[in-house]
């Protein structure tokens, strides 16, 4: 299927319009599964096993259907995911607006945090073209409802989600890579540090790097880890937030 039908193809999927959105194929064996069923077993093998799990034959088996029937229901893995990423947006929604501009975006970059530590996958997952599903768009008008009351041209408003959601992903991918560092390496923090400490002593010069040694020796004995992701989100959002109060009149 060419690139510009898989769009099209896609748009209709996201909003359950046309024949692609039926629960029937057009051809193909007499096994019987929704677009729905489909998406929502891809979502749970990304959450177990991680986007890469998500193959198409992996999923028809999931599903106890033949590879090949399952592009009469989704032409492409790349629709796939689309698809998967509408899903998951409803999952976590969007606050209400707080009291001040300031207020609800805090609460938005801590709700779109939440669903990326529940779905690892969606760092994985190509952020460039939006998905303009129900569900995305619905997130997306909440997050400018957050906005309205600012007196900010309309492209700052976007941009300052876009700020924002690069923040919170950007955090979100440290997170993730400090939760799963003790399976991929088999060691804990602790363990860790007790065998890389006595080689880091042998090969630095005393005195070379003060400035590293003061400052990492400071954080290591606050954390007893390499960083912490959570209290460097809470920081780090509080002084996006500051930057932005004075655009926002507050």
């Amino acid at each position: 299927m060419p690139p510009a039908d898989d769009a099209r193809t896609l748009v209709r999927l996201l909003w359950r319009s046309g024949p692609e959105a039926d629960a029937r194929p057009r051809r193909g064996p007499k096994q019987r599964v929704s677009v729905d069923e489909i998406v929502d077993t891809a979502v749970d093998l990304a959450d177990r096993n991680g986007l890469d799990a998500v193959s198409m034959r992996a999923l028809a088996t999931a599903l106890g259907i033949g590879p090949m029937s399952l592009y009469t229901y989704v032409p492409s893995r790349d629709v796939l995911v689309a698809l998967m990423i509408d899903r998951v947006a409803t999952d976590h929604p969007m606050p209400e607006p707080a009291t001040t501009p300031a207020e609800s975006l805090a609460a938005i970059a801590r709700a779109l945090r939440d669903e990326l530590l529940a779905h690892p996958w969606l760092l994985d997952a190509p952020p460039w073209r939006h998905v303009l599903g129900p569900n995305w768009l619905a997130r997306y008008e909440r997050q400018l409802e957050a906005l309205e009351s600012a007196d900010i041209p309309d492209l700052d408003r976007d941009r300052i989600l876009s700020v924002l959601t690069s923040f919170v992903v950007g955090n979100a991918r440290e997170a993730v890579s400090a939760r799963t560092a003790p399976s991929r390496s088999g060691m804990s923090d602790a363990e860790w540090w007790e065998a890389v400490a006595p080689e880091l002593d042998a090969v630095i010069p005393d005195g070379a790097y003060p400035l590293a040694n003061r400052v990492g020796s400071a954080a290591g004995e606050l954390y007893q880890a390499p960083g912490a992701p959570a209290e460097v989100f809470e920081f780090g959002l509080a002084r996006l937030l500051d930057g932005l109060r004075p655009l926002l009149g507050e």
